[in-house]
């Protein structure tokens, strides 16, 4: 298992601790690799009877099974674990963790709260990923310490397989984009949904001359996130701030993404948000999404073990945004339809060099597997130049 990459503010926990954590890590994707692949050839449609109803009706049959009551019941008691294995360091940290991070004197990169902010209600309605405190939650003054949580918690989730600092698909991302359009050089970039900035730091070293802002609804994890930035020594401009309303001048990116974020908002706030992002992009300037891969690419058993967690992982949104369509929710924002693309792009880590350069040459949204961690290989991306 790769081993997550180590900074002054990583909290991981003393050696039982960390024993436990690799072991769910590991768990977690034996539940997946293998209890999940043998539900796949018990209840995929393809090997068995074909079923009426789609979908719903395949989760209702594999989910009165033992086999899938038993798999499903794993996924969720594991899930649970993770974050259990994470908390009980980070709460021993926590005073002295946000003592360090506030007193930090920040050479590189700047940080903008907000505490007037209203966090959307989709985001704190549930504890999204099952995840105590969800995104936001604050414990003390200036606290940092949920940032520590889903910095360590979401390494545990993934085993590793994102790289050792958790951020595989914004690298893939970077490098399709620097080799898909070699003349197409950002002066600003602007990610949304940032969380600790993981999903930042790529970006900023594929595009060295491009200043970088990133922006998150969540305090601690922004807090947090200015912390990790500052010990890797990145120049990143964080901004407490909600995507549905940019606090930006109109044109002023040329480059603008997310990681794995619309699907935690809900169906009025994304349009709202692709809107913005056509606002705020320069002309000429491109969007770049990556995402769930839409249903509609997808065969019966896969929406279902797509869709799982909507049901039982706390993610609400889920199963209607992959029910929707990325391009024409991208046209309704005020984009020109010969600018719009989807393509599944491989995974920089789990691709051969060919591999890669094949789907830059013959960009595709057609896959074999789903792109969940644990099972897939390639990534969606949605998006369009203004």
């Amino acid at each position: 298992m790769v081993l997550q990459a180590e900074h002054n503010f990583l909290i991981t926990g003393r050696h039982d601790e960390v024993n436990r954590q690799h072991y769910i890590s590991r768990l977690r994707m034996h539940i997946l690799k293998e209890i999940g692949g043998g539900m796949r050839k018990a209840f995929d449609p393809k090997k068995t009877e074909k079923l009426s109803g789609g979908e719903n009706n395949l989760r209702k049959k594999v989910l009165k099974s033992n086999y899938g009551k038993f798999w499903s019941t794993m996924m969720v008691s594991c899930q649970d674990m993770v974050w259990e294995s994470a908390i009980p360091p980070i709460e021993r940290a926590q005073p002295e963790l946000n003592k360090r991070i506030s007193k930090q004197k920040n050479k590189f990169s700047k940080l903008f709260l907000n505490p007037d902010l209203k966090i959307p209600n989709y985001l704190t309605a549930v504890d999204i990923h099952r995840m105590p405190g969800s995104y936001h939650t604050e414990r003390s003054k200036d606290d940092a310490s949920q940032g520590a949580l889903y910095d360590r918690g979401r390494f545990i989730y993934n085993a590793g397989q994102a790289g050792p600092f958790a951020d595989g698909i914004s690298r893939t991302m970077a490098e399709y984009i620097s080799i898909k359009w070699p003349n197409f050089y950002p002066k600003k970039i602007l990610e949304l949904g940032c969380t600790i900035g993981t999903s930042t730091v790529p970006f900023v070293n594929k595009f060295k001359k491009s200043q970088v802002h990133a922006i998150d609804i969540s305090a601690p994890l922004l807090r947090y996130g200015q912390a990790r930035a500052e010990a890797l020594e990145k120049k990143i401009y964080f901004h407490q701030m909600n995507a549905e309303h940019l606090e930006f001048n109109d044109g002023e990116f040329d480059l603008i993404f997310s990681c794995i974020m619309f699907h935690e908002t809900s169906r009025k706030a994304l349009p709202k948000i692709l809107k913005e992002c056509h606002r705020v992009l320069s002309k000429k300037g491109m969007m770049m999404h990556a995402e769930l891969m839409p249903i509609k690419h997808l065969k019966d058993y896969d929406r279902f073990y797509m869709n799982w967690d909507a049901y039982y992982n706390n993610e609400p949104f889920y199963k209607t945004y992959t029910s929707l369509n990325p391009s024409e929710l991208v046209l309704n924002a005020g984009f020109r339809k010969d600018s719009v693309f989807e393509i599944a792009i491989p995974d920089i880590d789990r691709s051969t060099k060919s591999e890669f350069n094949e789907a830059v040459s013959n960009p595709s949204v057609k896959v074999k597997k789903t792109g969940r961690v644990g099972e897939g290989v390639k990534w969606y991306t949605f998006g369009a130049w203004k």
